[in-house]
């Protein structure tokens, strides 16, 4: 088990007092104690401070023999240290660790931070905060980061080839990709307007538009006010990811897309999208919170209806949500969604069935 500590204290190397950091944890053993990881462990005040970054905002694992990626969404990058002419950009950046929880040398010694040596500002990428999301594609192939301070927090999405069996036989394919493309770094290509957060959530799959293609699924839970979720597609002899449907929320600063979760709830070959919206608001109903549920019509989105979950007032249901696999062995692929300030907080369990979700949770766990 893999526990990020956001607020964890610094190793002394670090030269600060709060850093973050990533535990492993032995589920098998009588032992109830976690170790701590031991990673970028080294600080060079004159170009970068540590300071608050949170490292293990964000962890993802690609499962057994895989690889696993943490981030530190707060990192800064310094410049023109102790003189009036300072200046701190809050890049973000992650870290891909081995099965093992090593750094190997390969693939740029571990390290991922895509908005390094570009152009500065919070119009561009000075603020970009990498790592607020990280998740891999399940065919292994590519790495996928959520930079939602890019150009003026409209956000960026950018998917990297992640398989170093594919480098090793020789095989490259054309990118990175995107959102305002990886050349062009053009802001007027991404699809959401200024302070919308695209790339705070991720999840990715084939059979979502097409059963061929990949397409990355990406929350901006701050778009138009209400939120968005956003399906991207690689775009053909360019670098860039490009909008191919776009769901909007419905509740005025709901956070629709704060979490985002690909799964097939009704095992027909198509992967359907499940969306949090944790501060969803209806006085009437008494609603904290709120999960929309879009079941795939063979890859066509328009038109479709979602079923929406409710919680209880002041909830923030849907905070989290995550297809956990087939729970009950029925067949069918289930979710899992956070509430936590539903009393000392709550996690509920919905199975997936042939016609999409049944809509009384399974399991309450508090």
């Amino acid at each position: 088990l893999l526990v990020g500590a956001p607020r964890e204290k610094a190793f002394p190397s670090q030269q600060a007092n709060r850093t973050g950091g990533l535990y492993s944890c032995d589920i098998t053993s009588p032992n109830t104690r976690c170790t701590r990881v031991v990673f970028d462990e080294e600080t060079d005040p004159k170009m970068e401070s540590k300071e608050d970054q949170w490292m293990g905002v964000t962890v993802q694992s690609q499962g057994p023999g895989g690889n696993v990626v943490t981030c530190a969404h707060r990192y800064e990058k310094r410049q023109y240290v102790n003189t009036v002419q300072e200046t701190r950009d809050i890049i973000g950046r992650c870290y891909v660790l081995s099965q093992d929880l090593t750094i190997k040398d390969d693939m740029d010694n571990g390290v991922w931070s895509f908005c390094d040596g570009r152009l500065r500002g919070h119009e561009k990428f000075g603020s970009c905060q990498q790592g607020v999301a990280a998740t891999f594609t399940r065919d292994y192939h590519y790495i996928v980061f959520g930079a939602p301070g890019t150009y003026n927090w409209k956000g960026v999405v950018r998917a990297e080839q992640k398989n170093q069996t594919f480098y090793d036989l020789g095989i490259f394919d054309d990118g990175p990709y995107e959102v305002g493309d990886e050349s062009r770094q053009d802001k007027n290509l991404v699809p959401v307007p200024a302070n919308s957060y695209l790339g705070f959530s991720l999840d990715s799959g084939k059979g979502i538009v097409s059963q061929d293609e990949m397409t990355f699924v990406s929350g901006a839970p701050r778009a138009n006010h209400s939120g968005a979720v956003v399906l991207l597609k690689k775009e053909k002899n360019q670098r860039a990811l490009s909008l191919e449907h776009m769901f909007e929320g419905e509740g005025l600063a709901s956070s629709f897309g704060y979490d985002v979760a690909v799964v097939d709830l009704n095992k027909d070959g198509w992967q359907d999208i499940v969306v949090g919206a944790p501060q969803y608001f209806d006085r009437s109903g008494e609603i904290g919170g709120a999960v929309y549920i879009y079941i795939n019509q063979q890859g066509k989105w328009e038109g479709v209806s979602p079923i929406r979950l409710n919680g209880s007032i002041n909830s923030m249901f849907g905070l989290a949500v995550e297809n956990v696999g087939d729970v009950n062995q029925d067949g069918y692929p289930d979710i899992a969604v956070g509430a936590p300030y539903d009393g000392f907080g709550k996690v509920y369990i919905y199975h997936g069935s042939k016609n999409g979700i049944n809509t009384k949770p399974a399991q309450v766990m508090k």
